[in-house]
This record gives C-alpha cells, structure tokens and sequence, in this order.
C-alpha cells in the first residue's frame, strides 16, 4: 500500500513563464469575474474561466449538476494554456486563472470537497507572483515561483496574502487522480514550508516573561490582536491580523482534537 503524499510538492514539470503571460496579456476585464466566495477575502480575487461545466465563459465554479466539463472559447485563443492542459494526462475538470490583486487576501479556509483519498485534486502553477506574496498551508509558508507545477493538499486550512505591489495570478486546475498522476505526485519534491513570521515571534513570547505578562489578562480577541501586532513591531516583526487569527484558530482546533474529539 503506497504512502499518502505530502500536504505540499513540486511536481516535475515546468512551464514557460513568458508563454503563460503572453496569453495573460491578452484577456480584457470581461474576462474576469469576481469570486463567488466573498465571505473569504478582502480586496480583488478574481477569476478567468478556462474549462468550466458545458465549457460556459466566466462559470469560475466547479458544480457538476448540470451537465460535463469542456474547454471554454477564451481557452482556444490561448495557445500556451491550452498546451499546458493537454499535457496532463488525467482527466480534467475545472480550470481556471485566478488572480489576486496586490494588497488582497484570503482568509484561511479548507476546500473539502478535494482530497487525495477522496480522488480528486488540484495543482497550482504560478503565471505571475512576486517576493512578497505569501502563501500559507498549516501556518507553514509555501513558496512557489512561475512555471512550477504544485500538488496542495487543500482540504487543509490555507491562506493568501498578497503583500506585493503586482497581481497574483495562478492557473489552477483540478484533476481526477489516475494512475499517471499518482506516480506525478509520488516524483514530486515535498515541501514541508517555511515558519511564518508570526510563528517566529510567538516563540520569542514563550521565551520572555515580560512579553507574556504584556498580553496576560486580555481576554477580548480584538484586543488581544491588536496588542500582539503592537508589540511585534516595537520589535521589527511584520505579519498581518491575518495570521494571528489563523494561529489562534490552529491553537483552537489542536485544543479540540486533544480535549474532544
């Protein structure tokens, strides 16, 4: 019986960088529409479809009531996407670009309905990012440059943070697991990430007395964020309310599964 795969790896393929934004270039803002789950971020994410249900233009979702997925006509005059698809040698279902603005973020969030053992996943490969984008999985940092083919277990809790000055755009695409892609992920480079800086200063806390006596007694979530964003900067520290919200909601899960469940 073979090994579950890691929450996060590079796959051995890689795409031309210039090729995908080419075609990027081309789309005009009709061609983007804005993402249905407004409820998990803040700014601009959009989405531009590829291979939608019954190959619908602007359908960015992946319901399969009504009727099988095809190739969009926006996919057809984009030659370097379209060659990037058909080297997949699975079955594909949704495809899409999806960008986030600089200065935007999602919130954390798991994508249940996407699995390994479930049979379906989806992989990311990055048309256009910068430095400052920061990808987490499990609170640990993903870093993915354009052209590189990602495996994400999403079905664990994620998160998206452009800090940059440019767009954010990945081609996402999700696939049935066969065969073929089994072995794909199983030559896949595993990334356990990177610490977040957050994390770096939460272990600074649980070292020094006087920081823990500085946040003792605030019992008002707010305010108790608010307090740690302070101190971290008097000590040159830089993460957004963002990611002390996903440490306290981890911490609150890790609680349950030790005390609960």
């Amino acid at each position: 019986m073979s090994s579950p795969p890691p929450n996060a790896a590079k796959l051995p393929l890689v795409f031309d960088p210039a090729g995908l934004q080419a075609d990027l270039a081309m789309l005009g803002s009709a061609e983007w529409v804005a993402h249905f789950n407004t409820g998990f971020f803040s700014g601009d994410w959009s989405g531009a479809a590829l291979r939608s249900v019954g190959g619908k233009d602007g359908a960015i979702y992946a319901d399969t009531s009504h009727g099988d997925f095809a190739n969009t006509a926006l996919l057809q005059e984009c030659l370097h996407l379209q060659a990037v698809i058909e080297s997949f040698q699975c079955p594909l279902r949704s495809v899409r670009l999806l960008r986030l603005t600089a200065g935007s973020i999602i919130r954390e969030h798991r994508d249940y309905d996407l699995g390994y053992d479930a049979g379906e996943v989806r992989l990311h490969v990055p048309v256009i990012t910068n430095p400052q984008v920061e990808f987490y999985l499990n609170n640990r940092r993903i870093r993915m440059a354009e052209g590189e083919c990602w495996y994400l277990d999403l079905n664990q809790p994620h998160r998206v943070q452009n800090r940059g000055m440019t767009d954010r755009v990945h081609l996402v695409i999700d696939c049935q697991l066969n065969g073929w892609l089994r072995d794909l992920i199983s030559q896949g480079e595993a990334s356990a990430g990177e610490e977040s800086s957050y994390e770096t200063f939460h272990r600074q806390v649980l070292q020094e007395p006087a920081l823990q006596e500085e946040l003792i007694g605030i019992t008002d979530q707010p305010a108790f964020i608010q307090r740690i964003m302070g101190l971290a900067q008097l000590r040159g520290f830089s993460f957004l309310e963002e990611d002390v919200t996903a440490a306290l909601q981890s911490a609150r899960r890790s609680w349950m599964e030790r005390n609960i469940l």
